[in-house]
């Protein structure tokens, strides 16, 4: 029996040539067929899922989709399923069946190859989004917590919010740096503060730490 890459080197590359080759792919194994066929599918719809991606398309429901990854046990294969994760498994498979076929490996082989390729890649897929979406959970947890935080000045801060300058904040137990303004007079290096609003991800509003908790 012809070996599977042979049948490609004995002919001269044409699109027809090429067309025969494969007819005669199939007829020496038809199991290769499907591994291409897996393989040309899956590995499609990932750099299409990619291509989204880069446009900011297709992401609003990996949270849903992923994220908690805690509450499934490597037996709950189904718990794990989305379309990432089975278009990982299809071009997984498909690879790794191919492998199995052109090395010296019987069909069956590298079928069982296929399957556990397959398997990894899906598990691996739903725990690398799961591991993105709870950073993202994360970083918006520390954004609604940090109201309240105190620290300290650390670059002198302007008055009435004409300018920003920056404080250090404890929060979750780390020492974070903001930009930081103040709608009261002029806070210098040094002096206690208090968030009272986040401006966004990386400016907050503070006050002197003595005068927000007395104006409540």
């Amino acid at each position: 029996m012809l070996e599977l890459t042979q049948l490609l080197y004995f002919h001269t590359f044409t699109p027809m040539t090429f067309v025969e080759s494969f007819l005669e792919l199939l007829a020496v194994s038809p199991l290769w067929g499907v591994y291409l066929l897996c393989a040309v599918f899956g590995g499609t719809l990932i750099l299409f899922q990619m291509f989204l991606m880069m446009f900011g398309i297709g992401g609003a429901d990996e949270a849903s989709d992923f994220g908690d990854a805690t509450d499934h046990s490597p037996a709950d294969i189904f718990k794990v399923l989305s379309f990432r994760t089975i278009t990982a498994g299809i071009a997984f498979f498909g690879l790794g069946g191919l492998a199995g076929l052109t090395g010296e490996t019987s069909q069956l082989v590298s079928f069982f190859i296929a399957v556990i390729s397959g398997l990894i890649s899906i598990y691996a897929v739903y725990y690398l989004y799961a591991a993105v979406a709870r950073l993202k959970d994360d970083g918006t947890l520390s954004v609604k917590t940090l109201v309240g935080s105190t620290g300290s000045v650390y670059v002198r801060i302007p008055s009435a919010k004409s300018g920003n300058g920056k404080v250090l904040v404890s929060q979750q137990g780390r020492t974070v740096e903001y930009e930081a303004m103040t709608a009261g007079e002029e806070l210098k290096s040094g002096t206690p503060i208090v968030v009272v609003a986040v401006v966004s991800t990386t400016i907050v509003e503070v006050a002197v730490l003595g005068a927000a908790t007395e104006s409540k």
